[in-house]
């Protein structure tokens, strides 16, 4: 006779940012996905369905260290590092690179797809999310750029949205800023990363600067260093990024292998490197953050916002390429009925991808306390993932979930 034990057991219950979903909740949801898939469709975006569960190194190389630490991650049973996907981008880039003898640009593809995400200071931000978007791969002209932003504003329009708005900036700008200073590539993805904050004015930019400094982003070869590390410094003068690293890797793996905890070899020495072969001076990075900060406090009305922006870069004798290229891309957008007054810029716009470069843009609605999507161009995540060449690309995804809680039909 079956007794059950006396001993108390707690209830398992789903993992937080984890949900269940009613028929009811599904097929809505269902209705919606197919909304959208006939919309993209309509525009020759063919469906392509990729992974779950993919190598952990297709979302580290280029997404930066606030994705990576969102990975669930682990070990399989053959000893590869995999994790579920964070974003789908990745894995279609990494589609065409494996099948790009077969695949004539420009190429579109669509996606819907749960995704996943760990937040750990924000834990309601956790979990399983359904993603739907486009890529748009091959072309690097203004019509592609058009094209990816008039779909993502007529997407929410279609599916009976009013109070959306559009958010737009372009990283190019920024790089145009800064090309005349010379910062290094680190200080610029550091400056990037930067800008909501750097929109509250130049009072910030000491905090920064000093961030910057710990950070090791300040200091030459020539300058100061810890007598620790000199003898490293005089070995790897004169190197380049890779030959440096390779001197370095040589010297841990033969003299204190057996004291880098978890963290590999390749980690320590990549740290070590930016330690004692700074690229930037003090006055470079706190000019840099400077005109970054005059920069991201650029937001509104689009023609009164490129102005602005125009002037800035003039002061600076920046090139002027990439704002006549933005203001291009509004134009055209500002041409199409019913978007005018929804579609605004803002400079300190960054996205939580690293690989983006060039257009960025996100969506929102009122009823929505995050954004509902966003997008922009990757045209360096092909060559961060071993292609030979750079394939222009951008694309944007919506959350599904996010459109269907505001109302979305």
């Amino acid at each position: 006779m079956y007794r059950q034990s006396e001993q108390s057991t707690s209830t398992v219950s789903r993992l937080q940012g984890m949900n269940d979903l009613s028929e009811d909740a599904w097929r809505q949801k269902l209705v919606l996905q197919e909304r959208v898939y006939e919309l993209l469709r309509s525009y020759g975006y063919q469906y392509l369905e990729t992974p779950v569960l993919e190598p952990t190194e297709l979302f580290i190389r280029k997404s930066g260290g606030q994705l990576a630490s969102q990975l669930y991650s682990f070990t399989d049973a053959g000893s590869n590092s995999v994790s579920l996907r964070p974003e789908i981008t990745s894995p279609i880039m990494r589609h065409y690179l494996e099948n790009s003898t077969n695949i004539q640009l420009p190429a579109r593809w669509q996606y819907c797809g749960p995704v996943f995400r760990f937040d750990a200071s924000h834990p309601g931000a956790s979990g399983q999310f359904t993603q739907a978007g486009a890529e748009f791969l091959g072309s690097s002209e203004i019509a592609a750029d058009v094209e990816l932003l008039s779909l993502a504003v007529e997407l929410p329009a279609k599916l009976g949205l009013d109070d959306w708005s559009l958010k737009l900036a372009d990283l190019d700008v920024l790089d145009s800023l800064l090309d005349p200073i010379g910062v290094s590539e680190r200080a610029r993805s550091f400056i990037i990363q930067s800008m909501p904050s750097l929109s509250e004015g130049r009072s910030v930019v000491p905090e920064f600067l000093e961030q910057g400094r710990h950070l090791h982003l300040v200091g030459t070869l020539n300058g100061p260093v810890e007598s620790e590390d000199a003898a490293l410094r005089q070995a790897v003068e004169g190197l380049d990024d890779k030959q440096a690293k390779s001197v370095l890797l040589g010297f841990l793996r033969w003299n204190s292998a057996d004291q880098l905890g978890q963290r590999t070899p390749e980690d320590v020495v990549e740290r070590l490197l930016n330690k004692i072969k700074g690229a930037d001076n003090e006055d470079k990075l706190r000019q840099g953050l400077e005109l970054a900060s005059d920069l991201a406090s650029i937001r509104g009305e689009p023609v009164s916002a490129l102005s602005t922006v125009k002037a800035i870069l003039g002061s600076a004798s920046a090139n002027q390429d990439a704002v006549d290229r933005l203001a291009k891309v509004v134009q055209e957008m500002s041409n199409r009925a019913g978007t005018k007054s929804q579609i605004s810029l803002d400079f300190s716009l960054v996205r939580d991808l690293a690989y983006y470069n060039g257009v960025i843009f996100e969506v929102s609605h009122s009823s929505w306390p995050g954004t509902l999507g966003g997008g922009g161009r990757y045209d360096t995540l092909s060559r961060a993932l071993g292609a030979s060449n750079a394939v222009p690309a951008l694309g944007f995804a919506y959350n599904l979930d996010a459109l269907v809680a505001v109302g979305a039909k």
